[in-house]
């Protein structure tokens, strides 16, 4: 499929995987447009100039009327779905917002796009591996029963089943993508793992270690490189057999625990003396999760290409030499 002039649509542009994905589009040479609330300086959208080479329109996705405007205006071909509130520690605090985001503004998407199916001819959503919850069967694979415990997880779950809906309802080319732990360079959110770790390091503090109160965290850690080439996947193989209405996992396939993730930044940061603030995790989650990406390499031809020691170094790289340098 040729990206130049291809008319995109993407939601959750100024988050840390939206930004990549603008990126990417406006270097193969697409017409971008995208629904943000605010544009954050500090961000990945911002520090690459993207506000200036996509089409912005303030908003959110909780207004239908503004999404099918924006279908309508800018003759929308392709739509990725991206925007959501992606943080579980949030989610848990705000329920209400987060069911009102995942699932409403997902319908508001897929309607606006069933609406117009004379243009829209993709529609690519991003899910998440905690809809598989916390299941006994790991590797999971795409046929692994859905399920969830917490606001997060739930609000995942449906908004996996109605992307899906919307194709065998209605015809609608939906793909949907069920990815692991998301990590990489652009990632200003320090709550999460990897980057707040980052920033304890470059301070000289102790990054923080949750525990279960038994076991331990382990997360199949995907990088942004490797995602971008999974949306990319899915739009240039819908129209191909067994795609359209289908869900798919991209992992590594490997579960990495979090203390050893925090080792390995250590390693390459040269901390090594820096010692760990180990802490119980306060809210329930989800103890492992490993993702059986066959499917995606099978119908789409896609792998994980980046090993977590390869992304830590040059997510650690990215950090010190430009977030850190950029923001002294």
């Amino acid at each position: 499929m040729e990206m130049k002039n291809k008319r995109v649509f993407l939601t959750g542009a100024t988050g840390f995987v939206g930004a990549h994905m603008a990126k990417h589009l406006v270097e193969l040479g697409a017409n971008v447009t995208v629904l943000i609330e605010r544009c954050d300086a500090t961000s990945y959208f911002s520090i690459c100039g993207l506000d200036k080479k996509v089409n912005i329109y303030y908003g959110d996705i909780s207004n239908g009327s503004l999404i099918e405007q924006i279908i309508v205006e800018q003759k929308i071909e392709v739509i990725f779905h991206l925007a959501a509130v992606a943080l579980q520690d949030l989610a848990y605090k705000m329920p209400k917002v987060t069911f009102q985001v995942n699932i409403v503004g997902t319908y508001n998407i897929l309607d606006a796009a069933r609406l117009h199916t004379d243009t829209v001819k993709a529609v690519l959503v991003a899910s998440s591996d905690k809809v598989y919850g916390d299941s006994d069967v790991l590797p999971y694979t795409e046929s692994t029963t859905l399920q969830g415990s917490n606001p997060y997880d739930v609000s995942k779950v449906c908004q996996d089943m109605l992307a899906r809906s919307f194709y065998h309802s209605y015809g609608l080319p939906v793909v949907v993508g069920r990815f692991g732990n998301i990590y990489g360079p652009g990632d200003n959110n320090f709550n999460r793992l990897i980057p707040g770790t980052i920033q304890k390091l470059e301070n000289g503090e102790s990054p923080l270690v949750r525990h279960p109160a038994n076991g331990v965290f382990k997360r199949d850690f995907l990088y942004i490189n490797d995602i971008v080439n999974a949306y990319m996947y899915m739009l240039y193989n819908i129209d191909k057999e067994g795609v359209a209405g289908n869900a798919f996992n991209f992992g590594t396939g490997i579960a990495t625990d979090i203390e050893t993730i925090v080792n390995k930044l250590k390693t390459i940061m040269g901390c090594e003396n820096i010692p760990s603030n180990v802490q119980q995790s306060e809210v329930s989650e989800i103890l492992m999760q490993q993702l059986d990406a066959t499917k995606a390499f099978e119908r789409l031809g896609w792998k994980a290409e980046y090993s977590v020691d390869k992304g830590l170094a040059e997510t650690v790289d990215w950090y010190r030499n430009v977030y850190f340098k950029n923001n002294d």
